[in-house]
This record gives C-alpha cells, sequence and structure tokens, in this order.
C-alpha cells in the first residue's frame, strides 16, 4: 500500500502550499511582479484620450469598464499592457483584470487596484492574471482586508505582496494560460451566442404580436387595425387582461409547513422549493406579486403558487403558454402600487388591454418562441458547462494534478 502512495506523489514534492511538480517554485508574489503605483493627474495632458480601467459598482465580470477620453478629473495609475489589476476595494467582490493592448492610448487605472507589473524572464502576465483567480491568491487576499468599516475596507497591499503562489517554468506558465484563455474565450463566445439569441427573441416577440405568425416577407399582406394599444390583426381581439387571463393571489405555505414532495412551490422569482400536495393543475403561469414584478414562470405539472406570486386562475379556453409570452409583452410595472417594495395589484394590471389571436395561431405563436427559448436553455446550459470546465481546470492546472502535455481533450470541449 504504501508503495502504491509513493507512485501516486511521484514526481511531487510536498511544499508549504501543499504538493507540487518538482520542477515548481514555491515564491511570494512580490518575488515575480512589482506594484507600479505611478500616478498622474490626466488634466495636465488636455489634448489626450485615454483608455481608463474603473470598476462599477457590483462588477464581478471579468472585463474592465473601459472609458475612453479626457475628462477623468482625479489621480489615476499608469499602467502598461501585460498589467494585472486585482480589485483592492470591496475584496469579497473578486476583481481581476489583465490590461490588454487595446489600443495606443496611454492606459490609466483606478486607484482601487493593485497593478502588478509582471517580471520579465520569470513570470508570464497570463498565466499571473490566471493565478490572482485562484485558490492560491484570492481566498487569501479576501482575508487581508483593513479597515473599520465596510466603505473602508481595502485588501492590503504590503501583506498582499507576500502572498505565496506556485511558479512553473515559463514554457507551462504559457501553456497553461493558453489553455485556461481557450475556455475563457469559448466562455464569452457563449455570452455572445446568448445575447444574440435573446435579441432575436425580442424581434420576434414585435413581430407575432403585431402580425401574427406568418414569414417577415408576408407582413405587409398582414390587414391590421389601429387599437387602443397599436396595430394587430384585423381578426385578433383586443380585451382586458381580466378576460383572458383571471390573476389571483397565490396560497401561503411557511417554511415550517413545507413537506418534501414532488410539487413545485412556485414563487415570485420561480420555484423554490417542493412540497407534498398541489393546489392547482398545470399547466400554469406564475407571476412576481411584490419585489419580482415583470418575472414570470412557466410550469407544466401540478404546482403550489407561493403567495409571493399571482397566478393565472383561469386561462377563459386559451393557450397557457401563449398566456405566458403574451405577459411579457404587458408592463405589469405600470399597475404596481408602492414605492418601497412596489406590489403588483392584480385589480389594476387585470384592466390592461391586450390582443388575442385564435386559439390556432396562439399555439403556433407558443410553439416558434418556445423553439427559441430551448435554444436559449441549451446555450445557457453549454456556458454553465464550460464554466464549471474553467473552475476545474485552474485548480488542476495550477497545482500540478493536470499538466498540459496533452490538451486534446479541452479542445474538443471548447469546439
Amino acid at each position: 500500500m504504501s508503495n502504491q502512495n509513493n507512485n501516486i506523489h511521484e514526481g511531487f514534492k510536498m511544499t508549504e502550499i501543499g504538493l507540487l511538480p518538482d520542477e515548481w517554485a514555491v515564491v511570494s508574489l512580490r518575488k515575480v511582479a512589482t506594484v507600479n503605483k505611478v500616478a498622474i493627474d490626466p488634466q495636465i495632458y488636455p489634448n489626450e484620450s485615454f483608455e481608463y480601467y474603473s470598476i462599477p459598482a457590483y462588477q464581478v465580470s471579468s472585463s474592465p469598464i473601459l472609458e475612453n477620453g479626457h475628462n477623468i478629473h482625479s489621480q489615476k495609475l499608469i499602467v502598461n499592457a501585460g498589467t494585472v489589476l486585482f480589485g483592492k476595494l470591496n475584496p469579497r467582490v473578486p476583481k481581476v483584470w489583465l490590461v490588454e493592448s487595446t489600443s495606443n492610448m496611454r492606459k490609466l487605472a483606478s486607484t482601487e487596484f493593485i497593478p502588478l507589473v509582471p517580471m520579465e524572464n520569470l513570470i508570464v502576465s497570463g498565466f499571473l492574471y490566471y493565478l490572482a483567480w485562484s485558490s492560491y491568491v484570492m481566498p487569501k487576499a479576501q482575508e487581508l482586508v483593513s479597515g473599520s468599516t465596510p466603505s473602508r475596507q481595502r485588501v492590503d497591499t504590503t501583506a498582499f505582496g507576500k502572498i505565496i503562489i506556485p511558479l512553473p517554468l515559463l514554457p507551462e506558465q504559457k501553456a497553461i494560460a493558453g489553455v485556461l484563455s481557450t475556455i475563457q474565450k469559448a466562455i464569452e463566445t457563449q455570452d455572445k451566442i446568448i445575447a444574440a439569441a435573446r435579441e432575436l427573441k425580442k424581434s420576434l416577440m414585435r413581430h407575432l404580436f403585431t402580425y401574427g405568425p406568418v414569414p417577415v416577407s408576408e407582413a405587409e399582406r398582414v390587414p391590421l387595425k389601429e387599437t387602443e394599444i397599436g396595430p394587430v390583426p384585423e381578426h385578433w381581439e383586443v380585451k382586458q387582461l381580466v378576460n383572458a387571463a383571471t390573476l389571483q393571489r397565490g396560497k401561503d405555505l411557511p417554511k415550517q409547513n413545507q413537506v418534501p414532495g414532488k410539487y413545485p412551490i412556485v414563487g415570485s422569482s420561480g420555484i423554490i422549493g417542493y412540497h407534498n400536495q398541489f393546489v392547482c393543475t398545470g399547466p400554469g403561469v406564475v407571476t412576481g406579486r411584490s419585489g419580482s414584478i415583470g418575472n414570470f414562470t412557466y410550469i407544466e405539472e401540478d404546482y403550489w403558487p407561493h403567495n409571493t406570486g399571482l397566478y393565472v386562475k383561469d386561462f377563459h379556453g386559451n393557450n397557457p403558454k401563449f398566456i405566458y409570452y403574451l405577459f411579457h409583452s404587458v408592463d405589469f410595472h405600470k399597475y404596481a402600487t408602492g414605492v418601497s417594495v412596489p406590489t403588483l395589484n392584480r385589480n389594476f394590471v387585470h384592466s390592461a388591454l391586450v390582443a388575442i389571436p385564435p386559439i390556432v395561431e396562439q399555439q403556433e405563436i407558443a410553439r416558434m418562441l418556445s423553439s427559441v427559448d430551448k435554444k436559449i436553455e441549451i446555450e445557457e446550459n453549454r456556458k454553465v458547462a464550460l464554466q464549471a470546465l474553467f473552475k476545474t481546470m485552474l485548480h488542476h492546472l495550477m497545482t500540478g494534478k493536470v499538466r498540459v502535455k496533452d490538451m486534446e481533450a479541452i479542445h474538443e470541449l471548447t469546439q
């Protein structure tokens, strides 16, 4: 058994940060990256534009906010391409960005960053960027907080530089950064695909609720009539929402009374649990009543509508999936009351006017929009899978558990 354990650790050594490959070094951040604190006042360059890296409120993205112009009025840090910017403000919200050569403009960074300049021939900027996201740096930095109040809390820069990191040889650093960059770019591509699919859905909804389920090329042939809610096909009926889909407040179900079961409990923002009893027979539609106005949930199976939402009590013979999409075309926020926590008043929203097509057209509209939703769901699931892959590979590559000698499998997964 001891021989087997020795084989498991062959080629590895025990270090102060755990098992690492024999050829890797263990150093502090300050040994491989300097903190560039040179600051200028952009106003002394009145005719020059800047590319400015700033941190917006609640920003968690890996992409910075870039502002181009010469109207930046406070002291800012000069940074060069290859600098890794580590957010020291509100460190419990991770922020790490890599300054890239996106233009020839002078690059400035907010003083909310710790700017790490990688030392040439010691560490690759891409590797340093991904290392900053790893368990060797991010959780350690979040512990190095000073400041009497949350608004004054900052990562202590001196202590940050003492964080111990693993350091592979330069060729492996480049390879690790390359693999993680490939996955990250695949995630960014997914974001674009999802955004495009959502825009397609918006455009399709505008078309369907104006002309009905006809090809775009035939839209001009559809006879329209002017109504209080705009042009709609002549044969559609305009009626109050209460006569198309009557809403009812959900049923109270305290946490302590919930019994695990198979029936979804649908609240203001979706499924919030499961219960052993149901109130409504599916399919059903639920919308947020308080705090989540404008959120809609379509549910196929029998369910319990929670009192934080309003559910459709009567579809009046209309297609439930069509009603779900119809709700998206109604501005429910107009019918909310209250200031601090707006609450949807069903009596008010019941007066909203909606255009209702014949049932056959309802079914076709629901089918067309469902197909786009399915596409979005597939792409979102792919993004989740890629994010999980990135997290796993970040850990395995940074610990040496996976080496980058043969990464064809990663390439296939991200294509």
